[in-house]
């Protein structure tokens, strides 16, 4: 509801299709940060910078919807840890 207020009050004001898409993202990112995070990192890895990224294909249900942002996490790179003897979890309290 904020976000169709935001856009609405933006209409009213004239603003255009694009700066109202711009300033969607924006707010977006600011208010699901992680989510936001993590799709700036998927174009990334696509040689897309974040500031380079069409508003309305990001807030598109290719990436801002549930499927979307699943697909998304699912294709992300996922570097593997090597466990080292040092670093190999213990079992134990510690007690």
């Amino acid at each position: 509801m904020a976000m169709l207020g935001l856009l609405e009050l933006m209409a009213s004001q004239n603003i255009s299709e694009a700066n109202m898409y711009r300033a969607a993202l924006k707010v977006n990112a600011y208010w699901f940060p992680d989510t936001y995070l993590t799709i700036a990192k998927y174009f990334g890895q696509q040689g897309v910078a974040w500031d380079a990224v069409d508003p309305k294909e990001a807030l598109g249900e290719n990436f801002s919807s549930s499927a979307g942002y699943r697909r998304v996490v699912s294709e992300l790179a996922r570097p593997t840890e090597t466990i080292t003897p040092s670093r190999r979890p213990s079992g134990g309290c510690g007690v």
